[in-house]
């Protein structure tokens, strides 16, 4: 059985969001005794990562809840089906492509600064450096 904090860090958000989609998408996860502490089992674990992933895509909750009902299918003792990994690794990609732009577009001003730095400083006074 799983803590709150150990979805929470293996999903990389905070326990309130956890705790916000537990009660939300309650009916789609494992059974939880009033007055005890909350566990998670494997299950809820793949089912609050398909949340994480539809949600970081920018899909409506509603939207989330009605995925989730077409596809509640019987328990499976695989840790993550291949349709899960697959939009896992399709979100990591576009994260990496996310990246990769960021660091292009810094670089091209680090050139540039780097480029009106060389310039002698006659040519500089009273001039705005690139940002």
């Amino acid at each position: 059985m799983l803590t709150p904090g150990q979805i929470a860090k293996t999903l990389d958000v905070s326990s309130a969001t956890v705790r916000r989609w537990s009660a939300r998408f309650a009916h789609h996860l494992s059974p939880h005794t009033p007055g005890k502490k909350r566990s998670y089992t494997v299950d809820d674990l793949a089912t609050l990562t398909r949340v994480r992933d539809m949600s970081a895509n920018g899909t409506p909750l509603d939207q989330i809840n009605q995925a989730l009902m077409v596809s509640d299918e019987p328990a499976t003792n695989a840790l993550i089906t291949v349709a899960d990994f697959a939009q896992a690794l399709q979100f990591a990609n576009d994260h990496l492509a996310s990246m990769q732009n960021k660091l292009d577009q810094t670089n091209d001003r680090l050139d540039a600064l780097t480029a009106w730095l060389a310039l002698p400083l006659f040519k500089r006074l009273f001039k705005k450096p690139p940002l």
